[in-house]
């Protein structure tokens, strides 16, 4: 009991630095409902090299965590004591994350949000293998020695968790308000601005009249400041799978938030959004974190048993 008790106020402290953030993109949000095309018309350009290699670099960082879970799902199947038919999944928990892990970042180096027709797609699958690869491996020492055998619970309520987010909230927002990016409307007309609340209705016609892609009316909320925000969402867990990882927590923590404004930076500076975008983009990742944290710490099943002392 006093080591629950332990567990769930060392994870109470990791709401105030999730507040803090996440109060910090909200105020993203506001400021961007009154300047975001101000804000944009001052900084953006569509060619910025430091603007497309940042957002590129961001969700390879940002997956790098989950090739890590990746990693730990491998450390789990090889040295926990668990059924087979359990670690079998861990095998293939362990493929998908290193699989999304090179999936979703390689397609961003020279996709139409990155270094578009600079060199072919796949040189992007190949950029990402090394990094991911390697965090990967790095997630198998990281929890090799885990001393929570259910951490493998706090890992698919992560997973769980950026599916909802990415897969779900995310995508369905984009497609329902297809709001133009600012590189179209330098493309076109500024007149075709809205509002990050306002629906554009008749982007089919838009898109026909200008002879542009749907992925222009792609803009709000941003995929990228979310995938850049996934770093943050194991550490936030971290010391559940060993006590000597809590003093790790918070400098990569910060870290990761540091990570959160530069890719949202960048994100503007290169065209693809607008600060509104950027900051529902983080705000979404970390209200959904701030959730699961809380969901997680009532959890008595899943928080770090103090080891037996030998008399």
């Amino acid at each position: 009991m006093l080591s629950f008790m332990l567990e769930v106020l060392f994870m109470k402290r990791m709401r105030i630095p999730l507040v803090i953030v996440l109060c910090i993109t909200v105020l993203g949000v506001v400021l961007g409902s009154f300047f975001d095309l101000q804000i944009s018309q001052a900084v953006a350009s569509p060619t910025s090299t430091v603007g497309l290699l940042l957002s590129a670099l961001g969700p390879t960082i940002g997956f790098s965590a989950v090739a890590a879970c990746g990693g730990g799902f491998v450390a789990f199947a090889l040295k926990g004591d668990y059924p087979k038919w359990l670690k079998v999944i861990f095998f293939i928990l362990a493929a998908c994350c290193l699989g999304v892990s090179i999936y979703y970042p390689g397609g961003e180096w020279f996709g139409i949000n990155g270094f578009y027709g600079a060199a072919p797609q796949i040189i992007g699958y190949l950029i990402v293998i090394i990094p991911e690869g390697a965090a990967m491996v790095g997630g198998y020492f990281l929890f090799k020695d885990c001393q929570n055998k259910n951490m493998w619970i706090v890992f698919c309520a992560m997973i769980v968790m950026l599916c909802i987010v990415l897969l779900a909230i995310i995508t369905v927002l984009k497609g329902i308000m297809h709001r133009p990016r600012f590189r179209f409307l330098m493309e076109s007309d500024f007149a075709l601005f809205h509002n990050w609340w306002e629906p554009c209705k008749n982007y089919k016609d838009l898109m026909e009249q200008y002879g542009t892609v749907s992925e222009n009316f792609k803009s709000f909320p941003s995929g990228h400041t979310a995938e850049a925000s996934i770093f943050v969402v194991p550490v936030t867990f971290l010391p559940l799978a060993h006590k000597k990882f809590e003093k790790y927590q918070m400098p990569l923590f910060i870290a990761g938030a540091c990570l959160i404004v530069m890719v949202g930076f960048a994100r503007v500076l290169a065209a693809a959004h607008f600060l509104s975008d950027v900051s529902m983009g983080a705000t979404i990742m970390l209200l959904m974190l701030f959730i699961t944290n809380e969901i997680i710490m009532r959890v008595k099943a899943v928080q770090l048993e103090e080891p037996a002392v030998e008399e």
